[in-house]
């Protein structure tokens, strides 16, 4: 297959790099602000799934680590913002703060920016597929194989709703999901499909960050504690609620059923994850 760099005005990719690097630039001058580390992560991992989308698993995986690299302090901004929102008490809000700044100074420390800076410039530009239809064809592709391994994520967690199965099951619909928005503008995009991944994903992170909140807040001995257990065990209710949903969305991925749009019954999951009535 002959390769040739992505078209003028159609290049995603190059706008994605130009904002991570912008990113690690002002983080790196001692920017602290949450929306520019949140604004980063995002932006990696859509890289990180057009990297995917064309075939380039290695470099794929690479920019995946970047991201992870930065997980811990994005928990500790989500986790102050949930504190304040429960209206928490200042030495909670004092403890975490005191955590966010040591996150950051030891980042800065190791020169994490600069090595994520390294390797985005040297993996995350995949020449793109010249020939016009790779779009489609890789689709067919991917949303095979993910309906297989979705289907197979789902049983597992239908079988043991345990937080491990389900934190498998988040992290594979996060990676179709950002392989699917690139489709989003071409005659293969699904946005009812996006949509509905959108829901799920937010309802199984919302249980991690919870398990992930009430386990700082044990071990630091947070005040809050109480309000983050309940809050915890609610998300944990409808997370486990969730994969007995998921059974249609994998067949709809599947060659059978395979569609350029999505199908009626995705577009009713869409609709009900907007209103909030799954996982409930």
């Amino acid at each position: 297959m002959i390769l040739h760099p992505p078209a003028p005005g159609d290049d995603r990719t190059a706008r994605y790099q130009t904002v991570v690097l912008r990113a690690l630039e002002s983080l790196s001058a001692g920017d602290d602000r949450p929306k520019t580390l949140h604004r980063l992560r995002t932006h990696l991992r859509r890289l990180q799934a057009y990297l995917e989308l064309v075939g380039e698993v290695s470099n794929a995986g690479i920019i995946a680590k970047c991201v992870s690299r930065l997980s811990r302090l994005r928990t500790l901004h989500v986790f102050e913002r949930y504190l304040a929102s429960l209206e928490a008490p200042r030495s909670d809000l004092r403890l975490i703060r005191k955590r966010i700044r040591a996150r950051q100074a030891k980042l800065q420390r190791m020169d994490v920016y600069r090595t994520i800076e390294q390797r985005v410039r040297r993996h995350a530009i995949p020449p793109t597929p010249g020939n016009q239809g790779w779009m489609r064809e890789r689709l067919l592709d991917l949303r095979r194989a993910n309906g297989q391994a979705l289907g197979e994520l789902i049983a597992l967690a239908q079988a043991e709703p345990r937080r491990k199965r389900l934190h498998a099951l988040r992290l594979k619909i996060k990676s179709i999901r950002y392989q699917e928005e690139w489709a989003l503008g071409h005659q293969e995009e699904r946005p009812d499909l996006v949509g509905w991944l959108k829901h799920a994903q937010s309802v199984l992170g919302e249980y991690e960050e919870r398990a992930q909140f009430r386990r700082l807040a044990d071990k630091i001995g947070l005040q809050s504690l109480p309000r983050i257990e309940k809050d915890w065990r609610t998300a944990r209710r409808k997370a486990r609620a969730l994969p007995d949903h998921l059974a249609d969305l994998a067949e709809t991925m599947g060659p059978r059923s395979l569609r350029l749009v999505g199908s009626n019954k995705i577009r009713q999951l869409a609709v009900a994850g907007r209103q909030g009535k799954l996982g409930a």
